[in-house]
């Protein structure tokens, strides 16, 4: 398929996926394609992520890595209470991350990791991830404290935050968690 992959083909089948609860998993990694996300069907992968994703409410995974994906990451996937994974990293993504991605609480896995991200992460980031298992953070402007409530996310194996602006120590409460935990800083 690689660059002839049509994606009109592909907004129409989330679409219908999205208005009968079946679009689970949008894997878009290493296909060569190149052009601009939009409403309409002229679809491609350069440029912003559309709001409507976070209509596609059975979605569980999205991966779109490695692309050039530009604008800040949509409110609108705090939306999506049954997404595990999500995967935007080496886009060009900017802006602050949306406070709303960290009360999806079936989340294992965030990376957010080469984009241009900024602000800082929420005090009670792990409060609502029970089962987050990988957070993703590095290679962006992400400042403040870590936060102390990483201890919360009792499944977290690896924190990656190097290469950001964030300020002060590492937290001790994150001592409290498992031992085959990994902080890359």
């Amino acid at each position: 398929m690689g660059s002839e992959l049509n994606w009109g083909y592909v907004v129409t089948y989330l679409a219908l996926g999205a208005r009968h609860q079946r679009v689970r998993e949008l894997n878009l990694v290493d296909m060569g394609v190149g052009g601009t996300i939009a409403r309409n069907c002229n679809n491609n992968f350069l440029g912003f992520i559309p709001d409507e994703i976070g209509n596609l409410s059975q979605l569980r995974k999205i991966e779109m890595q490695d692309n050039e994906l530009n604008g800040p990451i949509p409110t609108s996937l705090g939306f999506l209470e049954n997404l595990q994974k999500l995967n935007l990293s080496y886009n060009g993504l900017y802006g602050e991350v949306p406070n709303g991605i960290f009360n999806v609480s079936f989340f294992t896995a965030i990376d957010l990791k080469g984009n241009n991200l900024s602000g800082s992460l929420p005090t009670d980031i792990c409060n609502n991830l029970p089962n987050i298992e990988l957070l993703k953070f590095s290679y962006n402007q992400i400042s403040g404290n870590i936060p102390p409530s990483l201890e919360a996310c009792k499944k977290l194996q690896r924190f990656s935050q190097a290469y950001n602006a964030f300020s002060g120590s590492i937290p001790m409460e994150i001592l409290n968690l498992d031992q085959s935990f990994e902080l890359s800083t």
